[in-house]
This record gives C-alpha cells, structure tokens and sequence, in this order.
C-alpha cells in the first residue's frame, strides 16, 4: 500500500514539473518576433559599422581632393554611388572647407532598407549631416546632405539669451501692429473732417430758410375808443353776419355804422 501511494505522489510531480516547464516555453509568434527582432538589431550594427568604416573615416583620414582624383580611376561601391557621394562631400568642403570630424549617430530600418546618418564637422566647428541610403540587402544607393545643429552643445546661458531675444521680438512686433492700427483709426477720423471742410462740401450744404418775418401784431383798440371802419372791413362783416344770425335775418339789411369798445370787454 505504501508503494502504491509513493508511485502516486512521483507521477503527480513529474506532471506538476512538465506543467510548468511547458508554461515557461515561448509560443512561436513571440519565438519569431524576439527573431527579427535580434537579426534586426544585428543588420543595424552591421550597417553602423559598415558606415563608420568605409564612409565616415574616409571623409575625416582623407582630403577631399584625393577622394576626388582617387575615384576618377577606382570604383568603391559603384559608380553612380561614388559620384553622388563625392557630389556631397564637395558641398560639405566649399562650404565649410575639409571634414574635421565625422561621426555616425543614427540608424534606422526604412520601408526600402536602411540609412545612417553622418555628422560632419568643418571648420569652425560647422556641421551638416550626410545620410547614406541602403537597401535592403545593405548596399548603399544613394546620399543626400542638409544643415545640421546639435542643440546639446548650447549652454543654458545661450538659450536664454536666445529665448530673451525672441520674446522681445514678439512684444515689439505686437506694440508696432498696435501703434499701426491706432494711426488707421486716427487717420479715418482726420478724413472725415477734411471730407467735411471740403470747399464742393461747403457748396453743397442746404441754404438754411430765412424765417419769415412775424406780421406786425396790431395794438387792440382802447376802451371808449371808436374802431375805424375803413380798415377793419372784415371785422365789419363778422360783426354783421353774427347779428343777421342772431335775428334771424340776412344780413344784407343791415348796415354797421360805428363801433366802440367798452370798458366791461362786452360788445353792444
């Protein structure tokens, strides 16, 4: 009996243990990923070598007018390559005279290969980046070559100071558009008074009417005093009409003679 359990408790070890050797192993995607991953890695350590060793020391060890004559009659890579590699080192060099120093910093996968950047140093310490183009069994196609700054280098003092000279440059571009725009409207103002001092202005403006004399208002007559008939010919027929209306009458019978106001204001 005893047998028989020490034979059960060994088969459950050694399943135990095969569980968890085969938990530990790695399935195949990630097998195949760590793969490419390292023979990747290795292609962009080739490539970096590979760039150090026949590009970049032969621009820092070499003139350029060696290279230049050297390749006339030898073909490093190929021919086309050659001459465009020449084509950019003698950019480099009438720029920035012989290449000082060279250095390669970065290496990338692309969609067509691989590149690997340059960095080289001219006289006063002026640099450009040449970048060499592989495809993808690593055999370098072409170049091309642009400004290059490495930022690292600038002190905390420079950048500030550059910072400083970029803000005042802000502010005073701001205050310039502002005093601008105040002139415009200053100067939209002053048009308007001119436009309105504007001799065909003056002409054009309506003559203001001349308010019509007022009718000289004549003194009412005072009392006991007898109106004059003659010039109040009109009062002589109101007076008429309102007693032939009064009597019922019209008023062609009747004739006024005189007329006087009396103190009380009331006409008899």
């Amino acid at each position: 009996m005893k047998n028989v359990k020490k034979f059960i408790i060994s088969l459950l070890c050694v399943a135990a243990a095969c569980l968890a050797l085969g938990g530990c192993e790695k399935t195949s995607s990630q097998i195949e990923a760590e793969s490419i991953k390292a023979i990747r890695a290795e292609n962009l350590e080739d490539v970096r070598v590979y760039t150090e060793d026949y590009f970049a020391s032969a621009m820092k060890d070499t003139k350029y007018e060696a290279f230049k004559s050297y390749i006339e009659n030898t073909t490093i890579v190929s021919q086309p390559f050659d001459n465009d590699w020449g084509y950019r080192w003698g950019q480099f060099t009438e720029q920035y005279g012989e290449v000082k120093d060279a250095v390669v910093d970065l290496v990338d996968k692309t969609d067509d290969g691989y590149s690997a950047r340059i960095i080289l140093t001219g006289d006063n310490d002026a640099q450009m980046a040449l970048t060499i183009k592989y495809d993808d069994s690593m055999r370098p196609v072409s170049t091309s070559i642009a400004e290059y700054s490495d930022d690292s280098k600038e002190t905390l003092g420079s950048k500030m100071a550059t910072a400083g000279v970029n803000t005042i440059t802000g502010i005073l571009v701001v205050f310039v558009i502002l005093v601008l725009l105040s002139l415009i409207i200053s100067a939209f103002g002053l048009l308007g008074k001119l436009n309105e001092t504007a001799p065909e202005n003056k002409d054009s403006k309506p003559q203001a009417k001349a308010a019509p004399a007022a009718a000289p208002v004549k003194a009412a007559p005072a009392a006991g005093q007898e109106i004059d008939l003659a010039k109040n010919q009109e009062l002589v027929a109101v007076i008429a009409a309102a007693i032939a209306a009064a009597e019922d009458k019209p008023p062609e019978g009747y004739v006024v003679r005189s007329i006087r106001r009396l103190q009380n204001n009331k006409w008899r």
